[in-house]
């Protein structure tokens, strides 16, 4: 580690380490060698300080640049295979926020731990849109190059035991299915058997939609589906297409296990939500596909205890069982 990483900020700031450790006990923190690949997305493409650290301490550091357009950046990113992804917060950072955003949401990258750094100088509103739009970790810089090295290994260890892996080998990285068909098809957003959304999109987005109608004070129902007749894919691909001819363009609908579907409703109050409940049990019910549909919003009476995504899925799915 050489003397220009030992410290993340400008050098006349200094942590008061030697109060808890000597140089050494510092020294052997900073030698324990990474293994596994940090994604680092920032405005511009010089290499810093924090690449530089991880590079000696033995990561793969991949570069991506922000920009105005950052819809490319999940694709870019998954072909790399990284384990956990940086976001620089620095200027301008409604750009930076938005690769954030874009980063959290897509299901090529939305699995993995993303964190923002932020510079020593950073308004709290800055870091309250990006928690906002994306729910991501922070590391703010300015400390020795140990916080950001231990928070990596832990990161890194995280990311390979959540998919069953050890550490992943540095060699050349191996073409991940989705993030580079040719036609720019994104079959993990989909169920195959109806076309609806997927589960693991559908919970991140969830989290993504009551996060934005918390800061922005609007109202967001959740109906939950419940079909037992939809064990069949032949049936359920049926109450999918009940659903989607039910629902306005802008609803998301999912399947998210086989006898249960989730419509997210954007801007609906649950009350209001009354008509399209009736609606979709009386066509499901003609087609064959009787269902008990559970309703739960935000800011609405008598849900007062939804506040979370996780609360509003299972009020919404303990009313559907009744």
């Amino acid at each position: 580690m050489d003397h220009a990483s030992q410290n993340l900020s400008a050098p006349e700031t200094r942590l008061d380490e030697s109060a808890h450790w000597s140089a050494q006990e510092l020294e052997s923190m900073s030698s324990l060698r990474g293994s596994g690949r940090v994604l680092s997305v920032r405005v511009g493409q010089t290499s810093d300080a924090v690449d530089r650290c991880l590079r000696q301490a033995g990561y793969r550091v991949g570069r991506l640049a922000v920009t105005r357009e950052s819809s490319h950046l999940p694709q870019a990113a998954a072909s790399f295979l990284p384990d956990v992804i940086y976001v620089a917060l620095d200027e301008p950072t409604a750009a930076c926020i938005d690769a954030l955003a874009v980063l959290a949401c897509d299901p090529r990258t939305c699995d993995l731990p993303i964190v923002a750094l932020l510079p020593r100088a950073i308004s709290d509103d800055v870091i309250e849109d990006a928690y906002a739009r994306s729910g991501c970790d922070f590391l703010r810089l300015g400390g020795s190059h140990v916080e950001l090295l231990a928070r990596t290994h832990l990161l890194v260890r995280l990311s390979s035991h959540a998919v069953g892996l050890g550490p992943r080998p540095l060699g050349p990285p191996e073409r991940p299915q989705a993030a580079n068909e040719a036609a720019g098809t994104r079959l993990d957003l989909r169920d195959p058997a109806t076309g609806v959304y997927s589960a693991t999109y559908f919970r991140h987005r969830l989290q993504q939609e009551v996060a934005r109608a918390h800061r922005y004070q609007r109202p967001l129902t959740l109906m939950a589906v419940q079909c037992p007749a939809a064990h069949r894919d032949e049936a359920a691909a049926r109450l999918a297409h009940v659903l989607g001819e039910a629902c306005r363009n802008l609803d998301l609908i999912a399947r998210l296990e086989p006898d249960l579907f989730a419509v997210l409703l954007p801007e609906t109050l649950a009350e209001r939500s009354g008509p399209l409940v009736d609606r979709i049990i009386a066509e499901a019910s003609l087609a064959g596909m009787p269902c008990r549909i559970g309703t739960a919003g935000l800011g609405s009476p008598g849900d007062d205890g939804a506040y979370s995504a996780a609360s509003l899925m299972r009020l919404a799915c303990a009313r559907a069982e009744h």
